[in-house]
């Protein structure tokens, strides 16, 4: 084996570990400021942060903070958490600022774009609330929460609820498209054999 082949496959050896590498799940935090609260959620289950904030996620479309943002703006509520819904929207809480969100994979076959919006308690210190934008398809993730290192002790009680917002809902083809193609056809194989038969 010559050096340059050796050498050629060192580097393409090491370029696809690279590539490998970047295309790995990494964290999406919802602010980048240590010093006030802050969550997390796993690139391979969200998308990006959409907006984080202080006050309160409130599911109703006429105060809601996200939906009443320029960043909520096209989008819609679905259901909360802690409300009786349609997708069994819910989540899990391990106590160390960690745990899980999940809902039905059924809203996926009635809406193309979703935002998981997650509102806790922190005795009003800010951030409280933080959107997501999810990736395509994802039903179930989890989640981290962190305290600011601006604030002198931690207060609050946790995560509160979890909304589930909708964007776009899935185009649901005519029925009817399918049959009018096929008389389209039928009415022209027809016309061509009167023409022929005359």
């Amino acid at each position: 084996m010559s050096i340059q082949y050796a050498t050629r496959r060192f580097v393409c050896l090491a370029g696809g570990l690279a590539l490998a590498g970047s295309l790995q799940a990494a964290p999406i935090s919802c602010n980048v400021d240590p010093t006030i609260n802050y969550m997390q959620v796993d690139s391979s289950e969200a998308s990006a942060c959409l907006l984080s904030g202080s006050g309160n996620l409130t599911g109703n479309p006429g105060n809601d903070l996200f939906l009443n943002n320029l960043a909520g703006e096209d989008y819609g509520i679905v259901g909360k958490s802690d409300e009786p819904n349609l997708f069994n929207i819910s989540y899990t809480s391990v106590g160390d600022g960690t745990g899980g969100w999940s809902f039905d994979s059924s809203f996926w076959d009635l809406y193309s774009s979703a935002a998981l919006g997650f509102k806790f308690g922190t005795g009003n210190t800010p951030d409280e609330w933080f959107v997501f934008s999810l990736q395509d398809g994802v039903s179930a993730g989890s989640w981290a929460f962190f305290h600011g290192s601006g604030f002198d002790k931690q207060t609050g009680g946790g995560l509160s609820h979890i909304n589930l917002y909708f964007k776009d809902t899935v185009a649901v083809p005519e029925p009817g498209t399918l049959a009018l193609l096929g008389l389209g056809i039928t009415g022209l194989v027809a016309v061509r054999r009167k023409k022929a038969a005359n």
